[in-house]
């Protein structure tokens, strides 16, 4: 590898203080506003349309009864804290006898159906769904708010040394550039023909083309060429190191599903308090989802043998073919009379 690649690389594996400090910033900005402005209206509209019940979460008192053999119990509602699920006509009803009161402002508990606690429900979803938004966003930005560009950048540039270290061995910069240039260039057959000259897999070198295509454009071109640097970051290097994880993560959520949805059929949690349920669905859903992109993105038996980078060769596939052939020529039975004809 040329020295100035080398050091080029390094300096993209490295991630400032500033530049991790900038992404949990907006991983957290990004979760207030998926919690405030998408989850917790669709949870209002699924329970106001599937349940047909109010949600109050604006700070009133609510009176909630854990188990039928238990006092009822006062409980304070709000936006982040604590959700009461209330028929609407009762509502409507202890509000009518509010204002006919002659204290109006003597607090008067509605009664909750159900209680649901919106940290515990939605955490899984808001966080993930959180990660994923500011890792799109600092894929746009660039600097010190590029944080997942960064690592795109590096894996490019990773590419074409392996490369450059193939066709030249100890390259330079301009080397790079002259292949760079040649696959920016190369239309369709001309990929093919570069297929065959760098030894890869035609797959793998179409989603380089296009990275590099990524790498090199601007503004709203970029934007809509984002979704090629994520695949082929995906391929390169997210699928191949942390695919293993990501499937035992899935075991975890779905051991912890179980564990939940065991302790809830003894009796253990409430049937009015589903908090702790939604919350073991919701985080076995998003490490499903996570499972199936790296599925999506990842590499098939096609690309190469036994899923390393290799590119299959086609004289191998051909020797194998041939050895086939002749054990399945040999174990056919001959014929006793045609060997003596011959003879």
């Amino acid at each position: 590898m040329a020295v100035t690649t080398r050091n080029r690389v390094l300096e993209l594996s490295e991630h400032t203080p500033a530049q991790m400090m900038v992404f949990g910033l907006m991983a957290i900005s990004c979760w207030a506003v998926l919690f405030l402005f998408v989850a917790a209206p669709l949870m209002d509209a699924f329970f106001s349309g599937f349940l047909r019940s109010e949600v109050v979460r604006d700070g009133s008192q609510v009176t909630y009864r854990i188990a039928e053999n238990r006092d009822d119990e006062v409980v304070t509602t709000g936006t982040f804290s604590t959700w009461a699920l209330v028929d609407p006509r009762e509502r409507k009803l202890i509000d009518a006898a509010r204002a006919a009161a002659l204290h109006p402002d003597e607090p008067r508990p509605y009664p909750a159906e159900y209680i649901f606690t919106p940290a515990i429900a939605l955490a899984p979803l808001v966080i993930v769904g959180g990660f994923v938004l500011a890792a799109i966003l600092t894929t746009l930005l660039p600097g010190i708010f590029g944080y997942v560009r960064q690592k795109f950048e590096r894996e490019v540039l990773n590419a074409m040394d392996r490369i450059a270290v193939a066709q030249y061995g100890d390259h330079t910069p301009e080397e790079i550039k002259a292949i760079t240039g040649d696959l920016l260039a190369a239309d369709l057959r001309r990929l093919h023909d570069l297929a065959d000259i760098y030894a890869m897999p035609y797959s793998d070198l179409e989603l380089l083309q296009a990275a590099l295509r990524w790498r090199e454009a601007a503004g709203l071109a970029k934007i809509w060429r984002t979704h090629d640097a994520i695949r082929f970051y995906m391929r390169e290097y997210f699928t191949d190191r942390y695919s293993n994880a990501v499937l035992g993560l899935v075991y975890i959520g779905a051991a912890i599903l179980i564990i939940v949805i065991g302790i809830r059929g003894l009796k253990f949690l409430p049937a009015t308090d589903p908090s702790v349920v939604l919350g073991a669905l919701g985080l076995e859903f998003m490490l499903l989802i996570t499972y199936a992109m790296v599925l999506m993105y990842g590499r098939t038996d096609e690309d190469g043998v036994d899923g390393s980078r290799e590119p299959r060769h086609v004289g191998a596939a051909s020797d194998a073919d041939a050895e086939h052939l002749l054990r399945a020529f040999l174990a056919v039975p001959r014929n006793p009379s045609s060997q003596g004809d011959n003879s």
